[in-house]
Parts: structure tokens; sequence; C-alpha cells
């Protein structure tokens, strides 16, 4: 759902886990979250109280809760002991709270003179600033899992950040946008959400109409090149066209679900039988991939990813967004999310990886449907050899209810 009233202001309360959460003060949900929900790593990382009440006699007719009519300005902080305190606040001293929690200013590299559509063989964690961390480290991955014997991470390829850089130089209308949207002082003000959620999509409007000018040559070489990817039956592949940016992965901002990742492809279905696939003529396939590279560029301007940065002094002039290509798996049998760190809270050594899991298809686990509860799993290891699978211990500590 949307929630066009939130402000980093705000402690939304949540019937259920929300897809996504822009900026909030804090949250409180009435059901179980996830370890590894988006929800969950964007508190962690924002390090505001986001608090579990699943399990709390009465809810919100909790006397904790109960004295606080909707609406109202209150204080809830969480100390490391457990203890919930909820007091009766007002705007400004909300205001002040807010301001002396800005992080420290933070500048962002990029290189957007390359623009040669790069291989994740030939790129590694090193190249993020030229076609963002999340094709970077797909790279890396890449390395590290694959043996000789078996492809884990599967051939992928990176649009460098010289084709965003490229497309906002070459609608003007979209450049001068931007600029102005940089220059306007509402945007920074921290409760007019509605008005940089206006101006955001006037711009995104922009980015993704019919007219806004792509690089032909772009799309003639990534058209040819997804031509070649097929499956054994040699038909063609969907392909993942994935948001990579030089704003996420950073060393105190992730950036979990900031931005859009599109799906190309190159078949349409039958009007009368749905199950019938037909290949998509050379213009169908061209106007497809442009319409996916216009929606992942524009997503730099989410007001989610807009109101992120600004809480944590992220230039948005210095954002570049890349992409990152590869197949899509078409019978994913499993939707997963893994910390290579004990962070189950069981008590035990820091030292491990930890797992949470879902059943493909619909389910996923950093965006979880009502009620949805993934696998838990515990791998620990021996610190003196940790790559020796015979020394791991796995440990399932919930079982999936779907």
């Amino acid at each position: 759902p949307k929630y066009k009233s939130l402000s980093p202001l705000s402690i939304p309360i949540f019937s259920e886990l929300p897809m996504d959460m822009s900026v909030v003060a804090g949250a409180i949900t009435l059901k179980q979250q996830n370890l590894l929900s988006h929800v969950q790593l964007k508190s962690r990382a924002r390090q505001t109280p986001n608090l579990d009440i699943s399990e709390l006699s009465g809810g919100l007719s909790n006397p904790l809760f109960s004295s606080f009519p909707d609406g109202s300005w209150v204080r809830m902080q969480l100390d490391k002991s457990g203890e919930i305190k909820i007091e009766a606040s007002n705007e400004a001293a909300a205001l002040a709270f807010y301001n002396s929690k800005k992080m420290p200013q933070v500048t962002l590299k990029s290189d957007t003179s390359v623009k040669t559509l790069l291989a994740s063989k030939d790129l590694a964690a090193k190249d993020a600033h030229i076609v963002g961390s999340k094709s970077a480290n797909y790279a890396e991955l890449a390395k590290i899992l694959n043996t000789h014997g078996y492809t884990f991470v599967r051939p992928g390829m990176g649009v460098p950040f010289f084709y965003y850089e490229d497309f906002i130089k070459r609608n003007s209308k979209i450049e001068s946008t931007i600029s102005s949207i940089l220059r306007d002082p509402l945007m920074n003000k921290v409760a007019k959400v509605e008005y940089r959620e206006k101006r955001l999509k006037e711009l995104q409007n922009l980015m993704i109409s019919e007219t806004a000018e792509v690089d032909e040559s772009l799309v003639n070489e990534l058209i040819a090149l997804f031509d070649t990817f097929k499956t054994n039956k040699g038909t063609l592949r969907n392909i993942k066209l994935r948001s990579s940016t030089n704003s996420e992965d950073l060393p105190n901002f992730n950036g979990a679900g900031l931005y859009t990742s599109i799906a190309y492809k190159p078949y349409n279905t039958d009007k009368t039988d749905k199950k019938i696939k037909i290949e998509k003529t050379l213009e169908e396939k061209r106007n497809t991939l442009k319409t996916a590279l216009r929606q992942v560029w524009a997503s730099v301007w989410n007001l989610r990813a807009f109101d992120e940065r600004n809480y944590y002094r992220i230039p948005h002039a210095q954002v570049k967004m890349g992409i990152q290509v590869n197949p899509t798996f078409d019978n994913e049998i499993s939707d997963g999310v893994v910390v290579t760190k004990n962070i189950s809270g069981n008590g035990k050594s820091e030292h491990g990886v930890y797992i949470e899991v879902q059943r493909g298809d619909k389910h996923s686990v950093a965006n979880p449907e009502p009620g949805a509860k993934p696998q838990k799993i515990l791998v620990t290891y021996d610190l003196s050899s940790p790559v020796s699978y015979e020394n791991y211990v796995i440990e399932v500590l919930q079982n999936s209810n779907i």
C-alpha cells in the first residue's frame, strides 16, 4: 500500500508487515516480522525503533499505547534491555530530534567515461564506480562461487553509468527538471511529502515517456545480446534489468529496496490461449527494452529513494544508475536472503551464516505477503577452516508456513 502521509517524523502502525517503508521515525507492527525483510534491514540501517508487538497482550489496547489516539505527537524509545517507553511529545521536539540524527555528509564516486557493455566475468567489486555496486558485487559473487564443474551465478553484463548520464543529456527537458528539483528548497522540508512526491512524479513521467530518447546503439547491442540467451529447448529467456547505483552498499547505507528492477520479456502471449507464446518482432523487442531502460533509470527519482538519501545526506546530483543484466529464473524454486553473520539472536557466536528462505514463484522474503513466515536456517562453521563443508552445523530455526 501507499502511505502518502508518512514522513520522517511519523511512527506508523501496521496491521501487516508492509511491502516497503519510506523514511520514518520508527514503526510498530501487529504481526511477526521477518529478520531479513526490507523493513527490518532499513530500520537497522537507519537505527530507528522497529517494534513487533505480535506477542504483546492486548496489542494496541495495551496501556503502553492506549492513551495516545491516532495523530498524537509521541516519542518512542527502545533501550538495549528491551524496555519500551512511549511518552507525549510535540512537533518541535520531533524536528529537533530528527535534525540531531543527521548523518555525516557523503560523497559518491562515479566514472561516466566508460561507454562499453561489460561482461560480469570482466568486472569485480572495485568497478562499482563504473557499473554500480549491484553489478560489481554480482561479478564478485560469481568469482567466489562458480567452479569449473558448476555455474551457480549465471553469466551477466553491466551497463555502465555512461548511458544514464547520456539519457539525461539527450533529453533537455529531463535535465532542466532535475536541475530545478535540486534547486528547490521545499524538496528538503521534512513534512512536505506530498509536494516532493508531486514534483518527482512529474520528472519520472518525463523519463518514462515514449518520446524520451534512448541511445539506439545501446538498444541494438542489448537486443543482439539478449537473443543469445536461450534455454535448453532453444527458447529465448526473460532478462532481468536490475538497478545498480553508486548509492547502495555503502559502509553505513545498504539502500535495500529503493530502486526499481524490470524484466525484459521477448515473447507476447496469444490473446486466445495464454499458454502459447509468440516471439516479438524486432521493433516490439526494441520498444519493450526502451521502456524497461527508462523505468530503471527513472527510479533514481523514486520518492522513497529521495527521502532516504536526504536522511543519509547523500547528494542526489551525484547518484548514477547502472544496470545489472542477467537471465531470470523461469521456474524459481526458492527465494531467499543470506547474511554472512549470525543475527538470529540465539546467544551463540556471531560467526555463522543466517538464511531466510521461502518457496519461489510469488513468495518473497524481502517483501513478504501477509502472514507468510519463511524457513530460518543458521549455519555455523569451524573458524580455523571456514569453507570445510564437513564442519558445518546446520540448524533449522523455523519452518516455512507456505
